[in-house]
């Protein structure tokens, strides 16, 4: 069960989680914006427009290709490993930029896939050779690639997901999930007749576990309040966290493309009596689902990233909620931005106060009495008052 692979993390990236604790084929594949689209789109957090951002940007537009005024403009992006039609990370990335091109036909798009992270800086540089205006980079793991291309091309337009700025011409967009976390935690505790939920992840790095910390602190608050006792398997958060270590320990799987693992580990947590599992790891997660229809009835699943019910309608019914990002709405606006010809360098950070992440409920019957106790939570978060932080709560031994 601890498959756990060991990454460091650049220090912007572990910063944000520090503040949360306190595929498969030979050749990359590509699309245009002509081509059909994934077979399912995702949904969003809801709106979070970039702006809206707890970290201010930069206060001059980049210098870059951009026409101002809204006219064409060529933006290109290199996915994460686990294709374009993840139901996840990868998936929602890409409907943001299909949704720019909808609001502004003038902009065309396409992507690039990566089987592997030996393929970063060639599809970094491809785009770049090929006159793309803005370059999206999907997934921090990129963090390193794209700093040195950006480097080495200092007119060109980055953005880069789930990773701070790292230069001027470098547009990061961040989010703090570990609050949408907190509240899939609540949620789950609270709906759980077993008395015991499970967590596990792709890698064990900060945009990864910043879900899990926070899931694991909804469910110690959910605790605390009703003086209940759920137990959480598969990660336990740090006691404390610091620059080189916020990640905790627990089960991960080591990638975020095997399912046959997600099924594994997940088939394992019900066999250890949990009822509801929340993998952090892409389409690893869909592994997860199929275990749930094998265990049959009251066995659910807590997606990630993208609303399960839109990107994987087809299972709706096992999906007790979704922690949500707000990637489409916030690869929309920065595209939107940079066609307008007023791009700018710095970093959004996505919260719960500006719609950057959220939880959206699935298939499974969530009474209006548990809503209205998840809003009070929330509004506790946006104001200070709730602690987003694991060890701010006794755990279940």
């Amino acid at each position: 069960m601890n498959r756990t692979v060991k990454v460091i993390a650049a220090t912007g990236t572990v910063a944000l989680a520090l503040a949360a604790c306190s595929s498969k084929s030979k050749t990359p594949s590509s699309s245009s914006a002509s081509s059909t689209p994934p077979a399912a789109t995702s949904a969003s957090a809801s709106s979070a427009a970039a702006s809206s951002s707890s970290a201010a940007p930069s206060s001059a537009p980049v210098s870059s290709s951009a026409p101002a005024g809204g006219g064409a403009t060529n933006v290109c992006m290199v996915l994460d490993t686990g294709g374009v039609d993840d139901r996840s990370f990868n998936q929602s990335s890409w409907q943001g930029l299909q949704d720019a091109n909808k609001a502004n036909p003038k902009i065309t798009i396409s992507y690039v896939g990566s089987n592997t992270g030996n393929d970063y800086t060639p599809n970094l540089n491809a785009e770049v050779t090929k006159g793309c205006s803005t370059i999206i980079a999907v997934g921090g793991l990129m963090g390193d690639n794209v700093k040195t291309a950006a480097a080495a091309n200092p007119k060109q337009q980055f953005a880069e997901i789930d990773y701070p700025s790292t230069g001027p011409n470098v547009y990061g967009i961040q989010f703090n999930t570990a609050q949408g976390g907190f509240l899939g935690g609540y949620l789950a505790a609270s709906y759980s007749k077993s008395g015991v939920v499970a967590t596990f992840g792709g890698l064990n790095i900060p945009p990864v576990t910043i879900y899990m910390d926070g899931f694991v602190a909804g469910v110690r608050y959910y605790d605390k309040l009703n003086h209940a006792t759920v137990k959480v398997l598969g990660y336990t958060p740090p006691k404390v966290c610091t620059l080189t270590n916020c990640a905790g320990k627990g089960t991960f799987v080591g990638n975020f493309t095997d399912q046959t693992a997600g099924k594994s580990d997940t088939t394992t947590f019900f066999s250890e009596g949990a009822d509801i599992v929340f993998p952090v790891a892409g389409s690893v997660g869909l592994g997860s689902v199929a275990a749930a229809k094998l265990a049959g009835a009251g066995h659910s699943i807590m997606w990630v990233d993208s609303n399960g019910c839109v990107s994987d309608a087809a299972d709706c019914k096992y999906f007790i909620g979704t922690v949500a990002k707000g990637v489409e709405p916030s690869v929309e606006a920065a595209v939107l931005s940079a066609a307008q010809g007023t791009f700018k360098a710095g970093t959004y950070i996505g919260t719960l106060a500006n719609n950057g992440t959220a939880v959206e409920y699935g298939g499974i019957k969530v009474s209006a009495k548990l809503k209205s106790e998840i809003a009070k939570a929330k509004a506790g978060i946006i104001a200070g008052t709730i602690s987003v932080n694991p060890n701010s709560y006794p755990a279940v031994k």
